[in-house]
């Protein structure tokens, strides 16, 4: 036997190994096929065989799930937009101001006037009073962006849903616990939010005087 018969001999043996001698070739559509549903299969409890359905990429699954929230419920997808309107400030006196769309804005976000004026006063360490016509009385003098910031503050821990962040939500107080809870209508989650606490209060010059009085 010549040495070049040898070798075909030993080529065309199957003995488990490849000592990559041989180049090879491509492999048809139809084999890969057959090696991917041999390596998704697998033996059951039953003793059936068992094959993986199709694997797909998570942007494709992602973009799938994108469609189905907006055929059947746009608004979890954040398609509705609320608008909220800037608070509105004027000077009352020298050592006041009105917080004149204050009713408005709370109807707006869903929430209790008195839960917003309560949150105000303590995060300005001020007195204050709802007057008849739903306008906001505050002791101090406070511009439009001051008030606006701790309106966006108050969106935050009290309105927005910490989920889906859409503002469609509603505040509910165990009367057991006493403790509040934000409900999303849109998605449907909930958090526990903490009651309401004294914020930063600056020191003034009046603060002072007061102090060194008693």
């Amino acid at each position: 036997m010549s040495e070049k018969e040898l070798v075909e001999g030993v080529q065309k043996m199957d003995i488990g190994y490849d000592f990559g001698e041989k180049k090879k070739k491509k492999k048809s559509k139809e084999q890969k096929a057959g090696i991917s549903e041999i390596e998704t299969s697998y033996i059951d409890g039953s003793g059936n065989l068992f094959v993986k359905g199709a694997i797909y990429p998570y942007e494709e699954l992602l973009e799938r799930v994108r469609r189905l929230i907006l055929e059947h419920n746009p608004d979890l997808w954040g398609a509705k937009r609320y608008t909220l309107k800037p608070p509105q400030v004027v000077r009352v006196g020298s050592k006041k101001v009105a917080w004149i769309n204050f009713q408005e804005i709370c109807n707006i976000m869903q929430r209790n006037a008195d839960h917003v004026f309560q949150f105000v006063l303590s995060e300005l360490g001020t007195e204050g009073s709802i007057a008849g016509d739903g306008q906001l009385v505050l002791k101090g003098k406070y511009g439009p962006k001051h008030i606006e910031v701790l309106l966006r503050k108050y969106i935050m821990e009290y309105v927005a849903c910490s989920m889906c962040k859409s503002p469609n939500t509603r505040l509910e107080r165990d009367s057991r616990t006493r403790l509040y809870t934000i409900v999303c209508a849109a998605c449907g989650a909930n958090r526990s939010v903490q009651n309401i606490k004294t914020g930063f209060h600056a020191v003034s010059r009046a603060d002072r005087k007061k102090a060194k009085a008693i």
